[in-house]
């Protein structure tokens, strides 16, 4: 017996011999497949990077079906009978791209391109699930479960969106300039374009299958109730799992007790659906996506059952497609049942309509239904949900609604769930009968049981009536308080706000006061647009133009090879860290005994088996490292999830597996010794032990203004950290070779790692050779973190003389690696009648975590004037060390949270002072700035005097939604350090040209703007170019790709190259000036010219520049949630005369959409008391989705200020962005405080706004009360 399956096209059986249980179906497609397109990273369905599609026939319906899933999910043995396709099935460079693939290439809809496979999956999904029929809404709708770091979302959707039947003329037209069908397969036997492979199994038998492994453990694969019931008689007092769509795995980790699995997704039974006049019975095994397709035929076609329209609304925000394709009702309902805390949105809702659960324990069981509260009492061994039986319900007299209120758009965890019912009367003036339900408040609250006994036989419409049960509600209410749950207080006035606008929904209109019927409505997002404004400037063809990126198409093939898309090497082993727990422990003995005699494990190392140095920050680099950070802790735990060693194994999950049986044993010096998870804990503790000043970037006032008529204080706090989210987390193969060891980094600058490793085996540099073609995201976390994993392999492979791979996991890295700087900041300024500071005294303080090494004020002291006059500040700083991981580089690094400080103090004296905020940034401006003139014409060009009185009014007539409006200046100042060499080399036999730098290309673009800068110099075509990867003999001693500058360098050391060639050809082509290129080549390599060429940049060859930059934000926010929509967004960002526009949009974008994660979703949250980071997941860490970026996205481009300083008058772009968002959280304020006054506060009662500004923040921002929630 054999599981059957096919991949693109190709068949493929599986036996327990050959494949372990555990294997899942990204592992199998990756590693027994050996196609590299699906990619590996959080390994719980929350990133989308591992999305394939799947192919068969559907159990009832017996029609050919197909859907988007997660791989990580998807156990291999669940794959009898099914097709399955990826990335590489639907096409490829060498035999023709998929339309999909093409459109997101020409629409540089890819920056690392990490993600971008999984990006096409779904769209192919969706396409063909859809038959090719899609509307730019269901494109918008369809990527909540796909995570880009890099794009900021916006090409990717309107690549997709061009493929809709309802596409924008804009994208059309967009098309028409760059679709070549010449690129596109073409189907051999209809000669269209191509829809992927043709089905391989889909009419093999479905027979049931059962499998024994060597563990003894058992997989069974069951197609009806008979062979279900069969299965079950055997399983005794096993542990078993009965799996649907495996999903449940990406809230709670499975059991590693569990020794029987059940696969149960397709039973026939399971799949039905039955409607009467009285009920819709749904089986248990139905998936979301199928019940969401039944709920609306349903409804569409019976009134009774119109409330299903609501819930089909709220499971379209549960999860993400490719998660409710595969999970299912029951599923659901089984993790409530096991998991009493889980606040499961379907268990609420069947709740509170009244829907019962039919459960089974033979196949012709008939047991009483049970209502889903009595479900969860029962025992649950060896039975099934066989189906859900949903009530008609009168929809003239009863009224549902459900709520789901969550910390950014889709596929997130909800802060609370709530779901009403209310029956009327005939006249409905009285209420029947009621149900207040709701999840995540408390493991003990479903129904509010009182109030919904209170307000029977009443007239919920009157608001005397009305306050008596917000106040009995409010008494119900208990929430736990729960790290990491939002705030008890939050979610208790959250489940009383919730009622009130379902009050205000159904209430009769004509009763409702017009100033709160926005208050009804749950917040709706517009299908977004967006425009590039650039300069084309047409006599330079091949450079300062806009160009798809020259990866752009193998990305989207899934051909480009990352660290761990290298073939499996013979005898590799696989490194996983063990981590530290107990902070300030001190480190008695390591005991891995246990680990290591689990078969396949091979070595346990840790600090005492280093030859050399104990250090991964080399302090020959004495700029930016101070003190040395351990590889592996010898001592004292400096925090959670330090690690102390590796464990080795023959498999990726049998040494992740291992490392949980490594046991630590601890003393300690003190007793209860503090514990400082962040720099909050340090401030707020005053602990001068940890708070070390910096004098060195003290800033001294030169003069101090006499016109003092104003004083205030003032706090900012920007506490909670961010996590780079790279897409391909930190991960090393060091591979044994005959001159010492081959080392393939994701890294950003292999010098550091260079030197840790060579220091810490004591072995010379030149026996290690490092190698980085591409690097999936980085964002600054990979220029110095990158080196501990690099020694960490190395000392596995050099103790071992066997490859290591080391991959660390999505949690092991949000857990050992640094993060963005933090800061807090006190200030008092003093100012005059038009907000122009006299006198500035600003104390900030930045969390370095664990260690001093690269502290940032350097970054900071210098952006934290942003473009204003600073002869009268005194700004003092100090570095917090608190006890998380030693923080590190991050997009814009200190000046992020410089300029944000700095504009913070000006939003405060506008609000003091009752001035628009523009014209006390204008009053501020040193006498020689740009902005004199950019800023009115910034402000004149998006109308935003005309904006602000529209939203002015529009809050004066909404109660419950205010919309805000705000502008920020940034003035960004760029500069290299170090030195970087190139290589160009043409090759005589075809004039073909290799190129290489120091390069780094991670996303920003650097390889498309080097090789249309060569283009450009040597007037050949792109097509003639190549990149190299970058090595450690090529681009020996370079600096890091750091700081948005390393894409100039490059361009400015390949120009270099390309003059000194011409100049060796100028004589030949003299000589033969109607000669091709190919022939002056072969010329020259006859008379021994040296065709290859190296240039050293040197940071003397620049001169520092500024780039300018305006950015305004427009938002809406709902303050009965606290939800908010980012309506617009205009950026105007100076690139000089940007090399290729097409790039700069793009990192423009997405930088901008990273600074709206620290300012809106992202949130480190730490356990008080052990320093464990608790959101270290997918499931709760949020950055931005595709819905939380701007609805309108306007980007414009100035051009008309050539940087003479550096490289063919271009400038930086990628980091300045990122400033910029700020800008958001100042517009938030903007109707926060509209919100305050008409809840009775004062403009001038200031408040701290923290980052990041989530519906929680903004909720209990706008204070309000009970009382107001009326209807009139």
């Amino acid at each position: 017996m054999e599981v059957s399956f096919s991949i693109n096209g190709k068949i493929h059986k599986i036996t327990p011999a050959a494949v372990p249980l555990d294997t899942s179906l990204t592992t199998y497609i990756r590693d027994y497949a050996n196609l590299k397109g699906t990619k590996f990273m959080c390994l719980e369905g929350g990133c989308g990077a591992c999305i394939v599609m799947l192919k068969g026939v559907h159990p009832v319906t017996k029609q050919n079906t197909s859907w988007a899933v997660n791989s990580c999910l998807q156990n291999i043995y669940s794959c009898h009978g099914l097709d399955i396709i990826t990335v590489e099935g639907i096409g490829s460079k060498k035999d023709g791209m998929h339309k999909i693939q093409k459109r997101l290439a020409d629409f540089n809809g890819t920056q690392c391109g990490f993600c971008t496979p999984g990006m096409v999956m779904n769209m192919f999904s969706l396409m063909e699930a859809k038959n090719g029929k899609v509307t730019m809404e269901e494109v918008e709708n369809s990527f909540g479960g796909n995570i880009c770091r890099c794009t900021g979302y916006r090409p990717i959707l309107d690549a997709f969106k061009s493929l809709a039947i309802d596409a924008d003329k804009n994208l059309l037209d967009a098309c028409k300039d760059i679709e070549d069908l010449s690129d596109i397969k073409m189907c051999p036997k209809s000669g269209n374009p191509c829809s992927g492979k043709c089905s391989s199994l889909l009419n093999i038998e479905k027979n049931p299958m059962s499998f024994t492994f060597d563990d003894e453990r058992e997989f069974h694969k069951v197609y009806n109730l008979e062979q279900l019931f069969k299965i079950m008689g055997t399983i005794k007092y096993r542990p078993y799992i009965l799996i649907g769509g495996n999903t449940a795995h990406g809230v709670y980790r499975r059991s590693t007790d569990l020794k029987v699995f059940v696969d149960i997704s397709s039973v026939e039974e399971l799949k039905t659906y039955k409607v009467t006049e009285n009920s819709l019975e749904v089986g248990g095994a139905v998936t979301l996506t199928e019940a969401m397709e039944i709920f609306t035929k349903v409804a569409n076609e019976n009134k009774n059952f119109q409330y299903l329209h609501e819930i089909v609304k709220h499971f379209d925000k549960i999860g993400n497609p490719a998660l409710r394709n595969v999970a299912t009702l029951a599923g659901n309902l089984m993790l409530k049942y096991n998991y009493l805390q889980f606040p499961s949105d379907i268990y609420m809702i069947m709740e509170t309509i009244g829907a019962k659960l039919s459960l089974l324990s033979a196949p012709d069981d008939n047991l009483n239904p049970l209502n889903p509260s009595d479900f969860v009492n029962v025992s649950m061994r060896r039975k099934v949900i066989g189906k859900i039986i949903f009530p008609a319900l009168d929809s003239e007299q009863s009224f549902f609604r459900s709520y789901k209120v969550m910390p950014r758009a889709q596929n997130s965890y909800s802060y609370t769930n709530a779901s009403f019912l209310l029956k009327f009367n005939t006249n409905k003036d009285s209420v029947v009968d009621a149900k207040i339900c709701y999840a995540g408040i408390s493991e003990d609250l479903t129904h509010a049981e009182r109030t919904e006994k209170f307000i029977k036989d009443k007239n919920i419409f009157v608001n005397e009536v009305l306050q008596q049960v917000f106040e009995k509600l409010s008494s119900e209410v208990h929430p736990d308080a729960k790290l990491p749950l939002a705030a008890d207080d939050y979610r208790k006035n959250l489940a009383v706000s919730l009622f009130y606008k379902f009050i205000l929904d159904i209430a009769p209109k004509n009763i409702i006061d017009t100033k709160y019927k926005t208050g009804s409505a749950v917040l709706k997002r517009e299908i977004s647009t967006a425009s590039q404004e650039f300069e084309y400037i047409e006599s330079r063809s091949k450079l300062y133009k806009k160009i798809p990126k020259v990866e752009g198409e193998v990305q989207c093939t899934g051909e480009t090879q990352y660290i761990n898309d290298l073939p499996k090497q013979h005898n590799e082993l696989f490194a996983a860290f063990v981590l530290g727990d107990k902070v300030n422990g001190i480190i008695k003995n390591i005991d891995a005994t246990e680990a290591l005699q689990m078969s396949g494990v091979i070595a346990f190392f840790s600090a005492k088996d280093i030859p050399g140095i104990n250090n991964f920050m080399p302090l020959c680099f004495d700029g930016f490292n101070y003190d040395v950070e351990e590889i592996f802790c010898s001592g004292k735990l400096l925090y959670h999830g330090q690690p102390v060693g590796i464990i080795l194994a023959e498999s990726f999950d049998l040494a992740y597996k291992a490392r949980n049986f490594v046991k630590v044993e601890y003393s300690y010096e003190k007793e209860d010794e503090p514990i400082y998870p962040t720099i909050r804990e340090v401030y707020k503790a005053k602990a001068s032990d940890r708070l070390i000043d910096i004098p060195k970037y003290f800033i001294q006032a030169e003069k101090c203004g006499t016109d003092r008529k104003h004083k205030i204080k003032g706090h900012f706090e920007m506490a909670s950290t961010q996590y780079h989210h790279y897409m391909e987390t930190q991960q090393c193969v060091c591979i044994p070779s005959e001159d010492g060891m081959d080392i393939y980094s994701s890294s950003q600058w292999t010098d550091t790692a260079h030197v840790a490793v060579a220091e810490m085996l004591k072995v010379p540099q030149n026996t290690l050779n490092f190698f980085v073609r591409r690097i999936g995201g980085a964002f600054g976390g990979k220029i110095s973190r990158h080196a501990q994993i690099a020694c960490a392999a190395a000392l596995g492979c050099y103790l071992t003389r066997k490859p290591v791979r080391l991959i660390m996991t999505m949690e092991d890295n949000m857990r050992a690696i640094g993060k963005r700087f933090s800061a807090i900041s006190d200030y008092d300024v003093e100012f005059d009648d038009t907000g122009k500071i006299q006198k500035l005294h600003h104390h900030y303080i930045q969390d370095q975590g664990c260690s001093l090494n690269e502290p940032v004020q350097f970054n900071t002291s210098v952006f934290i004037k942003n473009c204003y006059n600073i002869e009268s500040w005194d700004v003092t700083t100090q570095s917090a060390l608190s006890h998380s991981a030693s923080n590190t580089w991050m997009r814009a690094p200190g000046t992020t949270e410089a300029i944000a400080m700095t504009e913070h103090v000006m939003e405060h004296i506008a609000r003091t002072l009752g001035k628009d905020p523009v014209d006390v940034r204008m009053a501020n401006l040193t006498e020689d700035s740009v902005f004199k003139t950019m800023m009115p014409e910034f402000v004149s060009n998006v109308e935003y005097k005309q904006r602000k009185a529209e939203i002015d009014k529009f809050n004066s007539l909404n109660r419950w939604t205010k919309r805000g409006i705000a502008i920020v200046p940034m003035k960004y100042y760029i500069f290299c350090v170090g030195t970087m060499h190139g290589t160009v080399s043409i090759y005589h036999g075809d004039g073909t040209i290799a190129l290489s730098t120091g390069g780094i290309e991670m996303g920003q673009g650097l390889n498309t703007k080097i090789i249309q800068v060569a283009s450009h110099i040597l007037n050949l075509p792109i097509d003639k170019f190549v990149i190299k990867p970058s090595n450690t003999l090529n681009n020996a001693n370079d600096v890091g790709t750091v700081a948005s500058v390393t894409s100039e360098i490059s361009c400015f050391v390949i120009k270099n190259c390309c003059e000194m060639l011409l100049e060796r050809l100028k004589p030949i082509k003299d000589e033969n000036p109607d000669a091709t290129w190919e022939k002056i080549v072969d010329i020259a390599f006859k008379k021994n010219i040296d065709l290859s060429v190296t240039f050293m940049y040197k940071e003397e060859d620049m001169v520092p520049y500024y780039v300018y930059g305006l950015s305004c934000a427009e938002v809406e926010v709902d303050f009965l949630t606290g939800n908010m929509l980012l309506k617009r967004v205009d950026i105007l960002e100076d690139t000089g005369e940007s090399m290729s526009p097409g790039i700069d949009i793009g990192q423009i974008e997405g930088g901008f959409v990273i600074g709206l994660g620290i300012w809106l979703t992202e949130n480190l949250v730490y356990d008080q008391k052990t320093a464990e980071l608790l959101t270290d997941r997918s499931f709760n860490y949020k950055p931005p989705g595709a819905q939380d970026i701007p609805v309108d996205f306007r980007i414009k481009l100035v051009q008309k200020s050539p940087n003479k300083f550096f490289v063919l008058r271009s400038k930086a772009c990628s980091e300045p962005p990122v400033t910029m968002a700020v800008v958001v959280s100042f517009a938030l304020r903007y109707a926060i405080d509209a919100a305050r006054r008409d809840n009775g506060l004062k403009d001038s009662d200031w408040y701290t706004l923290e980052a990041p500004v989530s519906p929680d923040k903004i909720f209990l921002m706008a204070n309000n009360k009970i009382q107001d929630y009326k209807l009139n």
